[in-house]
């Protein structure tokens, strides 16, 4: 492609993932943009909009088969196959995304990693947990190809030349910290109390109008 898609589109394309999802599971073959628009509670021109970036999906009169949308959106994003994913820190929080992660299908968490000895060896709905030091050796038997960090911000760093040096490509963070990230390493970061702040804004801004 010859231009930029927004990152708002892509990230958009997994609301109408689940959207589809919901159809598929009512029994609805088709759907037009104006009905997925409406269950995904975004307009029916920014749905065809999004989608344009990606290809023609639409039947004009007919709207989109919902069965083929489902599958090239999984492939736009890289879901058609399942993602083998690391869950870096074994306390509360990292054990309670193993669980939800598992639980997802296209998902696969295949070990865990910390660095307290007391947290080392057990398991976590069928989830090892190993030692750090073992990761790049781990990485290299199993190819994982994301990692999420679920550690404190003073180890961020280290944690992420550690992920890089193993060859994992994608990086998930929980801390909300400026660091120096690898060449060919992609990260985003998922920081609660921005969300919260950001939906604090949104329920002010509309008591307001």
């Amino acid at each position: 492609m010859g231009f930029s898609i927004p990152e708002v589109s892509i990230r958009r394309l997994s609301i109408y993932l689940r959207c589809l999802r919901q159809a598929l599971s009512r029994g609805e073959e088709w759907i037009q943009s104006t009905e997925l628009a409406r269950t995904c509670g975004i307009s029916s021109s920014l749905v065809r909009k999004d989608l344009s970036y990606f290809g023609e999906f639409g039947i004009r009169g007919r709207g989109y088969r919902v069965e083929k949308l489902i599958k090239a959106i999984e492939e736009i994003i890289g879901i058609d196959e399942p993602i083998k994913v690391i869950i870096v820190g074994a306390g509360n929080l990292g054990r309670a995304l193993i669980r939800h992660l598992q639980e997802i299908p296209y998902f696969r968490v295949v070990g865990a990693f910390d660095k307290n000895a007391s947290k080392v060896g057990s398991t976590v709905s069928g989830v090892r947990v190993y030692p750090v030091a073992e990761m790049e050796k781990f990485s290299r038997e199993t190819s994982p190809q994301i990692a999420v960090l679920a550690i404190p911000p003073e180890g961020l760093q280290e944690t992420v030349d550690m992920v890089s040096r193993a060859g994992i490509r994608g990086v998930l963070s929980f801390a909300l910290q400026g660091i120096k990230v690898p060449p060919g390493v992609v990260m985003n970061y998922v920081e609660i109390a921005s969300e919260i702040e950001f939906l604090s804004y949104k329920i002010k801004k509309g008591s307001v109008a």
